[in-house]
């Protein structure tokens, strides 16, 4: 995936596969991708966020985009959060506007794009770096710094 990022299109539903990370080396690029199908009459936007592990306010922005750009407010899905993107979404006040779901399927999807070539040890290393990202996010991303929830004034 070049911009680590692929959006499909299913009917009404817009499917976006993740890699890990949405920031500002990205978002700007899946937002202009989603305007594509602004008025295109979506439905829902599926959002397989498994490998995910950092998301920036630049990543915020442009899910947050999708809600309010992409039809009458359609259904936004994350499928497989982490807990650590699940409690900045929430911190930020997203989480009254996301719907979570678990699927195995696209987990068993994620672990064949990413581990299908490596052997044991390059899987358990490949591991502990994406804990590592995990735990470094929930220490220091740059969202918890903010002390506004959506819609709230100063």
């Amino acid at each position: 995936m070049e911009n680590e990022f692929e959006v499909t299109k299913d009917g009404s539903t817009l499917n976006v596969l993740l890699d890990d990370e949405l920031s500002v080396g990205n978002a700007p690029a899946l937002t202009e991708e989603l305007s594509k199908y602004r008025n295109q009459g979506i439905d829902k936007v599926v959002f397989d966020v498994t490998g995910l592990i950092y998301l920036s306010s630049a990543g915020l922005r442009c899910i947050f985009y999708a809600f309010q750009e992409l039809g009458q407010e359609p259904e936004i899905v994350f499928e497989n959060c982490a807990k650590e993107i699940y409690e900045v979404l929430d911190h930020v006040g997203m989480t009254s506007v996301i719907k979570f779901e678990k699927s195995l399927k696209k987990k068993e999807l994620y672990r064949k794009r990413k581990l299908c070539n490596l052997n044991m040890g390059e899987i358990g290393q490949l591991n502990k770096e994406r804990k590592k990202g995990l735990d470094d996010f929930a220490a220091n991303n740059d969202v918890v710094c903010y002390s506004m929830k959506m819609g709230q004034e100063d």
